[in-house]
C-alpha cells in the first residue's frame, strides 16, 4: 500500500479502508483464540468502554486547562492598567524643550486612533514647545478604572503639571488635569489607544 501523497484515487482510498478493517478483524480474532486458549484474559467491555471516556475526559480537561493557563497568563490587572495609564499620561501633558524626543517618546506609548492623531501633528508639537522653552514637571494625583472590555481598559487619570514660566524655583504656574484615556495592549505592553480631557 502506497502512503498517502495527496493525489491519491477513491479506489485507493477503499482499498485501505477495507485493509485497516481486515486488520482489526484478525486481531480481534487472534484475541479471541488466545482467550480460548488461556494465553489471555478476557477484557470487559465495559472496562474498555469506561477507559475510553476518561482518556476523552482527561483529553477535554487537558485542553482546558491549557487554555485557562494561557488565558490567565495573558491577562492583565487594574494595577497594571492604572501604571501605564499614570506613566503614559505623564510623558503626555508635559512638554519639556529640552527633550527632543519627547514627540518620539509619546508615539511610543501610543497606539490606534491615538497614535494616528499625534503622529500627524509631532512635528509641530516639538517646533510649538520649542518655540515656546516650555518646561514643566507633571505629577499624577490619581487614576482608576472606570470600564474593562477584553483586553482594554478605561482608566481616569487625574494629573497636575507645574510650568516653568522663567522667574526662578517656586514660580510655576499649576495646572490639573482630568483625562479619559483607553489603554490597550499592543507589542507586548500598554498603551493609549485614545485620550479624553474631562472639564
Amino acid at each position: 500500500m502506497a502512503l498517502w501523497n495527496g493525489a491519491t484515487s477513491a479506489p485507493e482510498i477503499a482499498a485501505a479502508r477495507t485493509a485497516r478493517r481486515d486488520l482489526r478483524e484478525a486481531l480481534d480474532e487472534l484475541h479471541a483464540v488466545e482467550v480460548e486458549a488461556g494465553l489471555r484474559r478476557p477484557v470487559p467491555r465495559r472496562r474498555l468502554i469506561l477507559a475510553a471516556l476518561v482518556a476523552i475526559v482527561a483529553v477535554v480537561l487537558a485542553g482546558i486547562a491549557v487554555v485557562a493557563w494561557t488565558d490567565a497568563r495573558n491577562a492583565y490587572t487594574d494595577d497594571d492598567f492604572e501604571r501605564a495609564a499614570a506613566e503614559r499620561v505623564g510623558v503626555l501633558i508635559a512638554p519639556d524643550h529640552r527633550d527632543p524626543s519627547r514627540a518620539r517618546k509619546i508615539l511610543a506609548g501610543a497606539t490606534g486612533a491615538f497614535y494616528d492623531e499625534f503622529a500627524q501633528s509631532a512635528d509641530s508639537y516639538s517646533a510649538f514647545v520649542q518655540a515656546n522653552g516650555s518646561v514643566s514637571e507633571s505629577s499624577v494625583d490619581g487614576t482608576g478604572v472606570s470600564a474593562r472590555e477584553g483586553d482594554n481598559a478605561t482608566v481616569l487619570v487625574a494629573a497636575t503639571v507645574v510650568f516653568d514660566t522663567g522667574g526662578g524655583a517656586g514660580d510655576g504656574q499649576a495646572r490639573r488635569f482630568r483625562l479619559r484615556v483607553l489603554v490597550t495592549p499592543d507589542d507586548g505592553s500598554l498603551k493609549l489607544g485614545a485620550v479624553q480631557y474631562l472639564p
